[in-house]
């Protein structure tokens, strides 16, 4: 039979900053917090987001939007946005198609190299690539959001509803 323990072999909790997989909801606010005095990250659109100007990784300015999804008061999995700064629909060029590249650049140096490409063919657009990595239990996937935005999302695979016997 197969069985969630039977898919890995590790445990992986770390993410980004000093956030972890697994984490309180208190401690995911005391962490922000603490960033959020050293003037690192600051509330994004709503109130709804962490956000964090990116610093050198990408060719334009850009920012990351960040927040988790908790299961039973935990992580669960981290939804990251990042978009460039000076997006707009005549600036072609700082579109997702291109930052995804940029994305997954920034990734493989979080996270190490070994992300799988998987395209996507969408009718009248075209092929459009996503990106994925297991590393134990946790799964990061990268994929365009919008024309400005590109989704990263790290989960939990151990948060997963049970599988199903056939």
């Amino acid at each position: 039979m197969l069985t969630r323990e039977s898919l890995r072999s590790d445990t992986v909790r770390t993410l980004f900053f000093n956030y972890e997989l697994g984490m309180p909801r208190q401690a995911f606010y005391d962490s922000s917090r603490a960033l959020n005095q050293r003037g690192l990250v600051t509330h994004g659109p709503s109130n709804m987001f962490v956000q964090f100007k990116v610093p050198d990784a990408f060719p334009f300015e850009a920012t990351m939007l960040y927040y988790p999804d908790f299961v039973d008061d935990h992580v669960a999995q981290m939804r990251i946005r990042f978009s460039y700064d000076s997006w707009a629909p005549w600036n072609q060029h700082l579109w997702s198609d291109s930052l995804i590249f940029e994305v997954h650049d920034l990734m493989e140096h979080w996270f190490g190299p070994k992300f799988i490409v998987q395209h996507e063919l969408i009718p009248t657009i075209g092929i459009r690539p996503n990106f994925v990595k297991i590393d134990a239990n946790r799964q990061i996937t990268i994929e365009r959001a919008s024309d400005r935005e590109v989704l990263v999302k790290i989960s939990d695979l151990n948060q997963l509803p049970p599988l199903k016997d056939d």
